[in-house]
């Protein structure tokens, strides 16, 4: 199923993933013509472009906000349930952006499901590892720092071995600084 956010609302991308079978909720701008049905969907669009499909609409009182949806879900999800769905994706809006300000995620060296997932986790694992590890105060400690102090300790290491066994019983590296 594909929650998107109004980037992907053309109405022929609708046509599309309806014809394919394929499930979705998305975000529609508000001046798409809308025109109710008796059946209780909508049409959405106008000439070769409209489609029938759910509509759903919220508005966020705090802000008076309206937002439109339109799904191809059937009946069996709830307004309150497709809500919710949208309001999910955020969440993985904003891990994104964790992962490209904190984690320096700019790019996906792969455009495979096994590789992104390859390169999210290897991300992860690294700052979790951060997360744990403690330098010398000398050296600070962001995450930046922690990483920096790493880079120097892995540079004059020849085995990973040896270099693992030192973070993980907590005995400090003596680097020999090159000037």
């Amino acid at each position: 199923m594909g929650i998107m956010d109004r980037g992907f609302a053309a109405l022929d991308y609708l046509k599309q993933l309806q014809e394919e079978e394929k499930k979705f909720l998305i975000r529609i701008n508000l001046n798409y013509k809308l025109e109710p049905l008796e059946s209780g969907d909508w049409l959405i669009g106008t000439g070769k472009k409209q489609g029938i499909y759910r509509l759903i609409w919220f508005c966020d009182l705090e802000t008076k906000v309206e937002y439109r949806f339109v799904t191809n879900l059937s009946n069996e999800f709830s307004n309150e349930e497709v809500g919710e769905l949208y309001r999910q994706r955020w969440r993985i809006e904003l891990f994104w952006k964790f992962l490209k300000m904190h984690l320096k995620l700019d790019q996906l060296i792969s455009k495979s499901v096994n590789g992104i997932e390859i390169q999210l986790y290897s991300c992860l694992i690294v700052y979790l590892m951060l997360q744990l590890i403690e330098i010398p105060e000398i050296w600070g400690c962001s995450l930046l720092d922690k990483l920096r102090y790493l880079q120097a300790c892995v540079s004059q290491e020849f085995s990973y071995v040896h270099w693992i066994d030192r973070i993980l019983n907590n005995r400090p590296f003596r680097l020999h600084m090159v000037y």
